[in-house]
């Protein structure tokens, strides 16, 4: 069965998504979100950099805020893929 949720649309054309999809999809503030038109109206999914899980995205701040090899990085990410991972599934 399909779990319907709605938000309103401001002023300004913003419609807020509702937390329990944001956690769902991992989005947060500041993320990019794709909209396609369908024949069935409007889609709205996160974006490609929004479904990185928020350990491997704090990874990549975190390396850009400091040097750190890529080894490192992707030593660091397969760790962090591996968790979240297990947590999801």
């Amino acid at each position: 069965m399909e779990n319907i949720l709605f938000g309103k649309v401001t002023k300004a054309g913003t419609i807020t998504i509702p937390k329990k999809l944001r956690i769902k999809y991992h989005i947060k503030t500041g993320d990019v979100v794709r909209y396609s038109d369908t024949n069935d109206g409007i889609k709205i999914m996160p974006s490609e950099t929004s479904i990185i899980p928020p350990g491997i995205k704090a990874i990549w701040e975190e390396a850009d805020n400091r040097k750190i090899t890529i080894k490192e990085i992707v030593e660091t990410v397969k760790k962090e893929r591996k968790k979240a991972y297990n947590e999801e599934y």
